[in-house]
């Protein structure tokens, strides 16, 4: 298929060319809880960022996936 003009990606990749920008829907608010649930290794990047910045502004939706 990369033979034929096909650009391979990764699920990550996939899923930000679909959501393109974080301020429409689906945004952050939608993609983050999808990501945590299959896409493990940028969930913990985004609770990591979430929790450093417990006391300021976080992503829509990253706050949901805060334990």
């Amino acid at each position: 298929m990369e033979q034929a003009g096909v650009h391979l990606m990764g699920l990550f990749g996939m899923t930000m060319d679909l959501m393109r920008d974080w301020r429409n829907t689906p945004g952050a608010a939608e993609v983050l809880p999808y990501l945590d649930k299959y896409l493990v290794p940028y969930s913990l990047v985004a609770r990591a960022h979430g929790y450093a910045i417990g006391n300021g502004t976080i992503q829509p939706g990253e706050a949901q996936i805060l334990l």
